[in-house]
């Protein structure tokens, strides 16, 4: 009796495992250039609604590192005449350091303090950092999975939020890796001369809800 309740069993790991040998061998045979990762191409609209914030200019910013950025774009808001700047990078094949970005586009500064590590229950992680008269708040949109800061928290995400059957899908297929290591960055600043930077954190953060609550349904497709 109990070989024989085993062979459905066997039959079943056999079927799974036939198929996944069949699946593997069509993608070498027909996507056999994998590749780290397959993007598709990316332009960020010249204009997003910020709650309470008026948009009174936008213009795409100039990119150094095509192996990771792919597209740039700098957005700045204005209310009550308080100054808002946002700057958004797509990053691709990244490891999800923010400071490590900052400071590889000179926007941190080697006499600046850390960033400070900080989250809100609506929009996850991100950090705040004061350098000079300005005040910085920076995060990483992830493709799945809330708002991070460090490697560490990325590296978190796409472990538990990755392995999924479209994911192994696009795998498969040849698309790219199943851990989607892609990244909207934004840094978002404002300057101190007409607010202390404890008001100042507090309108950032306000900001930067409205600000993922609209760019995280619309993450990029890959």
């Amino acid at each position: 009796m109990a070989i024989t309740s085993w062979k459905p069993i066997r039959i079943s790991l056999l079927a799974v495992t036939l198929a996944g040998v069949l699946l593997v061998a069509g993608k070498l045979t027909f996507y056999p250039s994998t590749g780290n990762s397959l993007v598709t191409q990316f332009n960020f609209p010249e204009s997003v609604p910020l709650a309470e914030w008026k948009l009174i200019k936008s213009a795409p910013l100039e990119i150094t590192d095509t192996s990771q950025v792919k597209a740039a774009r700098k957005y700045q808001y204005q209310k009550n005449s308080q100054d808002l700047a946002i700057e958004m990078r797509y990053l691709v094949n990244t490891i999800g350091d923010v400071e490590g970005m900052m400071k590889g586009h000179t926007i941190l500064k080697s006499s600046a303090g850390k960033l400070a590590l900080a989250s809100t229950q609506a929009a996850g992680f991100h950090g705040i950092l004061q350098q000079q008269n300005r005040l910085y708040l920076s995060s990483c949109i992830n493709p799945r999975g809330s708002p991070t800061v460090t490697s560490e928290q990325f590296r978190y995400n796409r472990n538990t939020s990755d392995l999924q059957p479209n994911r192994i899908l696009f795998w498969l297929l040849g698309r790219g890796n199943i851990q989607d290591k892609r990244c909207l960055w934004t840094q978002m600043s404002m300057p101190l001369d007409k607010t202390t930077p404890e008001d100042a954190k507090k309108i950032l953060e306000n900001a930067w809800v409205s600000w993922y609550g609209w760019w995280q349904p619309r993450f990029p497709e890959p």
